[in-house]
């Protein structure tokens, strides 16, 4: 069994069956406050089980997008606790590129001096740098034969935010979350598979952790990422642990208008639409409602990406693991409007997750 499951298998913090009850959701209290530099390390760590990511978006130019995700996760009993990373590209050559690598969690390397994650000393694979000062992300590896060279340098990052202490609560469990980078902007170059190209563009980075084994936690996850420059973006992050009438959510909206920054608690997912994609069914339309009371609507308009780590697996195996974990997730990547009423219409990219 521990040789058919990787930290890929387990791809979010949100990949365990949801109860029958249903969820108690509660957003943090408090104001909005800008995270610290020590906010970027592993905030778990201990125990039996912990789940922790850090996921980074990249739109780039002539439409490359790129996201990584850095991982630690333990499993009691399972398997041993490990460190891992994710990678996807699109529109860089002719396909889409998929990469997910693990680590024993005995070679991460946490570096405070230099700010540097690092998944294991002999491998280029780590974030680096003090944010907001600066910031550096390196990936170097290979894997079926294809090779992946990334090296992407941040500059004019945003202050990191979170809201009141950055904890969530879906029943007993608290869900933590820290936007570090809300709005930076990046450029490097990307290396795949003899595709090289020099890249310019803006990078998001969210750091989402637990703490404690659950049971049930979530039925699906939504981001929304619009970056229009510095002074201007507007990013959606909000969790519905149950599919029920009701739809409550965690989560939250952070929006810099000419510079001036807002933040408003999503509450509800009042109306859902759904449709065929790849086939999956997944929210076509979503209608959210703030703390507030205003009301919004996010729609998919071009979709790029499905993937689940567990199709890595053979059939076999990816029945093991969907049993072991009461489903699997799967991410769909690509493009969405904001609608906020009558000639408020704003393009940006979405990333959903579903646990089916």
């Amino acid at each position: 069994m521990k040789y058919l499951l990787t930290i890929a298998t387990f791809a979010s913090l949100f990949i365990l069956q949801i109860s029958n009850i249903s969820a108690q959701v509660l957003n943090p209290t408090g104001d909005l406050s800008y995270s610290e530099p020590d906010d970027i390390w592993a905030q778990t760590m201990e125990g039996s089980h912990f789940n922790e990511f850090w996921n980074y978006h990249f739109y780039l130019n002539d439409d490359v997008t790129l996201y990584v995700t850095f991982s630690v996760a333990n499993f009691g009993s399972l398997k041993s606790a490990v460190s891992g990373v994710q990678v996807s590209v699109h529109n860089l050559g002719d396909k889409i590129y998929q990469l997910s690598r693990e680590y024993n969690l005995d070679y991460l390397v946490q570096d405070r001096e230099r700010f540097m994650f690092r998944n294991r000393m002999e491998r280029e694979i780590y974030f680096e740098g003090k944010l907001p000062e600066s910031h550096r992300i390196r990936i170097n590896t290979s894997k079926d034969g294809i090779e992946y060279d990334i090296d992407l340098q941040l500059k004019n990052i945003a202050k990191g935010l979170k809201w009141g202490d950055g904890n969530y609560r879906i029943d007993r469990e608290n869900v933590g979350i820290v936007t570090h980078i809300p709005y930076a902007e990046a450029e490097g170059f990307i290396s795949v598979d003899g595709h090289y190209k020099d890249v310019h563009g803006s990078a998001y980075m969210d750091h989402t952790y637990q703490n404690q084994t659950t049971t049930r936690l979530v039925n699906s996850g939504y981001r929304y990422v619009e970056h229009r420059d510095r002074h201007n973006w507007d990013i959606f992050y909000f969790m519905l642990p149950s599919d029920r009438n009701e739809r409550s959510t965690i989560g939250l909206r952070l929006q810099n208008i000419n510079g001036n920054i807002q933040m408003k608690g999503i509450e509800n997912i009042t109306n859902m639409e759904k449709n065929d994609l790849f086939g999956d069914s997944v929210a076509e339309l979503l209608e959210i409602k703030f703390g507030s009371g205003e009301r919004v609507e996010i729609r998919r308009t071009n979709d790029i990406e499905r993937f689940s780590v567990l199709s890595e697996l053979n059939r076999f195996a990816r029945s093991v693991a969907r049993r072991f974990l009461g489903g699997e997730v799967i991410h769909f990547r690509g493009e969405a409007t904001l609608n906020e009423g009558e000639n408020s219409e704003s393009n940006g990219y979405y990333n959903y997750f579903i646990v089916d």
